[in-house]
């Protein structure tokens, strides 16, 4: 009797490590699928740590780029960033030449990727910069209803009007649940 009392505590034990070591345990089963496992008594979780952070840079501010491809260009521009949302104008100067432009784009991660149009004549510039402190570096290419696709390379400087990095609360609460994503019950999940 000992013996089978003793190979059940073994067996009862093994078969817990193994679920244990393969993300069983711990975890909600729902309608929807198995959720994201739910720790109780490991840790205290204070409401300030809880919740998503961006910590995206705001890079609105003026920008100064040059473009060399087939011809060079120089753009002042004024850049408005609002999420990961880019918009703002300027000028470009190509030889004797200035004209105003539009500029619209987005940030993907930390990576901005704007397009620059002009309206006499119609064209569009892409251009894919990455940044370092007040630096940009990249490509773009070019279409234009006048003259021909070209592509080439893109330098510049931001002088910043936003502070340069800013930690953004994204959500709170003192629910893990709350903001983990785990329903627990049909109270916690009315009240999201």
């Amino acid at each position: 009797m000992t013996s089978k009392a003793i190979l059940t505590a073994v067996l009862f034990l093994f078969l817990s490590a193994v679920a244990s070591s393969q993300g069983y345990m711990g975890t909600i089963s729902t309608g929807t699928g198995i959720l994201e496992p739910l720790t109780v008594g490991k840790s205290t979780i204070s409401p300030a740590s809880v919740g998503a952070i961006s910590m995206q840079e705001n890079l609105s501010g003026s920008w100064a780029l040059d473009l060399r491809g087939k011809e060079s260009r120089h753009f002042d521009l004024q850049v408005v960033q609002k999420g990961d949302l880019i918009a703002g104008s300027g000028q470009m100067s190509s030889g004797q030449e200035s004209q105003a432009v539009a500029v619209a784009g987005y940030m993907s991660g930390d990576s901005p990727t704007i397009f620059i149009s002009g309206i006499d004549p119609v064209q569009t510039f892409r251009v894919r910069l990455s940044h370092s402190s007040s630096s940009l570096s990249g490509e773009y290419d070019f279409i234009s209803q006048d003259a021909a696709a070209e592509s080439g390379t893109a330098t510049g400087q931001m002088t910043l009007t936003a502070p340069a990095s800013q930690a953004k609360l994204l959500g709170n609460g003192t629910s893990p649940s709350g903001s983990a994503g785990a329903y627990v019950g049909s109270a916690t999940k009315s009240i999201l």
